[in-house]
């Protein structure tokens, strides 16, 4: 798992447009938005005692883990507040499904540092994503609807779109943390679970 972890944080910081570096049994990246200093992702859980002791003021550390009870256990102990939790997830991108967008919505392909889709709605944007490509693997972000055009499987079409865009480009692997808001759209696009997600914070 801890491979895995390496690969989507490069997708991450790429689509984000991060830097990053790595350290003994973490990644760090420098987020510098506000209440969001540093953000250290855990590759090798034996560093989780130590970590805290290094999280400052509106630090992050974020903890891919089979065991999300202990290391929550440890993180409160340390004096951390304990976010909403995430799971990670990953997906073979060929056999992705692709649904089309309902009548009178139109997708927009962009091309730069990474690939976004928009889908919009009498010209106005519906919902759009993210997909950052590092070698054979293909990272989302930022997947969002706008609230008045939920509940019309947006998120689907988007998914599928910026996944045939990244298997032209070579990619064979997704790799995503999914929010609880978005675990059931991955679950049933044919995601599978990884590990979940721990997220703390030194307020």
């Amino acid at each position: 798992m801890n491979e895995l972890v390496k690969r989507w944080c490069a997708g991450w910081t790429k689509a984000d447009g991060l830097v990053g570096h790595e350290g003994p049994g973490w990644l760090e990246i420098r987020v510098d938005r506000p209440g969001r200093r540093i953000e250290r992702v855990v590759t090798d859980e034996s560093t989780v005692t130590g970590l805290t002791a290094l999280t400052g003021q509106d630090d992050w550390l974020t903890v891919p883990t089979r065991s999300p009870e202990a290391v929550t256990k440890a993180l409160q102990g340390a004096g951390l507040t304990v976010r909403a939790p995430e799971t990670f997830m990953r997906r073979t991108l060929a056999d992705h499904p692709a649904p089309q967008p309902p009548d009178g919505y139109s997708v927009v392909v962009t091309r730069e540092n990474v690939i976004e889709v928009r889908l919009l709605h009498n010209g106005a944007p519906a919902a759009s994503g993210l997909m950052a490509v590092v070698g054979e693997d293909a990272v989302p972000h930022r997947i969002q609807t706008s609230p008045e055009h939920r509940r019309r499987g947006l998120g689907s079409v988007v998914m599928g779109v910026l996944a045939q865009e990244a298997v032209a480009d070579g990619t064979t692997t997704g790799l995503l943390f999914a929010s609880d808001d978005g675990l059931h759209l991955y679950r049933r696009l044919g995601w599978e679970e990884v590990a979940d997600v721990v997220i703390a914070r030194r307020d």
